[in-house]
């Protein structure tokens, strides 16, 4: 009997070499490859590279996000080289505060890490590496402060909202290049597209990405404390050109070192549970988080409950359906999506209706970031969820009128929030009188 073996991709061969060939054996002993330093991992990189990389990998936005993976890269081995960065002074001091620790508890013991790298930036957006804070002395160095480093970033990865993720790195793009890679982490959809068309029109001046979808549980205790609730995946896979579909062959490209290193680093760091796919397979999963969020998130934080209340009410699933039912039109009708078998059955409203429910069950005691977000009268990511649902639809000749309708009660209820909190005076519209007309 003769056994058929599928030849692998070149894509998918590219990724076993670069990422999955660290596995643990049969007994659960580790091979040589997955204990591997982040040197020797830099070494592979850099045997093919026209400039050597120094490894060091930089995290702006130290949310739950942020923290989770610094400390994640610090817990290896042989941590690479990480600096944080930190936009503002507040930021820094509360960090002093910490002794330089970034700590995540899990199950009630708290990991605490440190050897973290600072750099903060002043008002007119020049970044300085600030001493170690072990080492950090009593008084304000005016010395060391005038020398600012605005040296190339090679790795970065962002950890900040959807709405905040083009500001982050506007204040950091001077420092980045065409040899650059941003790893993205984030929820909604249309970042990437704002950033290039905002920050990097140029393509030939464009760093790489990385994109992710993350689904650990994380909770924040305090100012770089987190608490791991949950264990989940981080799936990543790298950019390549928008003008290509994610489906054909062409959209497998050469990755720039860092890319590459980046990727290793990442998907050899245990905690963080990171596997590689496709850009096709990884913007499925994308559009999976994008139907959940589009759900759980405004009904919360309309409602003011908790995720597992939806459940329990006629009303929040007649909502929950109508939404579904116009989100499954727009993610079936995409151009990205087309002559990829099964997009109807995995993106169809029922299938879309039972992740909903999965997860709003699964996190049922959790108050949604979008609810949070609006009673702590912060931006909502709204606009990349809901809104994006609408923009695309538009342009697919699909009117989702319920998700435009719940992009502007999510907007109204937060910019009610937020009047209330500034004490602002009512105005009424319809008795405005215009500067260019006469009064009445």
């Amino acid at each position: 009997m003769h056994l058929t073996v599928r030849p692998r991709s070149l894509w998918r061969t590219g990724i076993l070499k670069t990422s999955f060939r660290s596995r643990f054996q049969v007994h659960g002993v580790p091979t040589t490859r997955f204990i591997s330093t982040w040197k020797e991992e830099l070494e592979e990189v850099n045997y093919a590279a026209k400039t050597p990389l120094s490894g060091r990998v930089h995290i702006l936005g130290m949310g739950n996000l942020g923290c989770f993976f610094a400390h994640s890269l610090a817990t290896r081995r042989s941590p690479p080289p990480i600096t944080i960065c930190l936009h503002n002074d507040y930021l820094y001091q509360a960090f002093v505060r910490k002794r330089g620790q970034i700590s995540v508890s899990t199950h009630g013991l708290d990991d605490v890490r440190t050897g973290f790298d600072v750099e903060t930036v002043d008002e007119e957006g020049r970044w300085y590496t600030m001493p170690p804070v072990d080492k950090r002395p009593s008084s304000f160095d005016s010395e060391y402060q005038s020398l600012p480093d605005n040296g190339p970033i090679e790795c970065l990865i962002i950890c900040t909202k959807a709405h905040h993720t083009e500001l982050a790195i506007k204040d950091i793009s001077h420092r980045l290049t065409k040899d650059s890679t941003i790893c993205l982490v984030h929820n909604g959809m249309g970042v990437l597209d704002s950033i290039n068309q905002n920050v990097f029109p140029d393509p030939n001046n464009r760093p790489h990405y990385i994109q992710t979808v993350f689904s650990h549980g994380l909770g924040r205790n305090d100012s770089f404390k987190i608490s791991h609730l949950g264990v989940g995946t981080t799936i990543l896979s790298p950019v390549g050109d928008s003008s290509i579909p994610p489906t054909t062959p062409e959209a497998d490209h050469t990755w720039a070192p860092s890319t590459k290193y980046l990727l290793r680093l990442l998907t050899l760091t245990p905690p963080l549970v990171a596997v590689a796919d496709t850009p096709a397979g990884l913007l499925q999963y994308q559009l999976e988080k994008l139907a959940v969020n589009c759900v759980i998130n405004p009904l919360t934080a309309l409602s003011d409950c908790t995720n597992g209340e939806i459940l329990y009410s006629f009303s929040f699933t007649r909502v929950m359906r109508l939404l579904l039912f116009e989100i499954s039109a727009v993610i079936c009708a995409l151009p990205e999506l087309q002559g990829i078998p099964g997009i109807e059955d995995r993106f169809s409203p029922e299938r879309l209706r039972r992740l909903v429910v999965n997860i709003a069950s699964n996190t049922a005691k959790n108050h949604s970031s979008m609810q949070q977000d609006i009673n702590q009268r912060r931006l909502t990511e709204i606009e990349y969820f809901n809104g994006w649902v609408v923009r695309r639809g538009e342009e697919l000749g699909i009117k989702c009128a319920l998700n435009y309708m719940i992009k502007h009660l999510v907007a109204a209820k937060a910019a009610t929030h937020r009047s209330r909190e500034a004490g602002a005076i009512p105005l009424d519209l319809d008795n405005v009188i215009s500067t260019n007309e006469p009064p009445i």
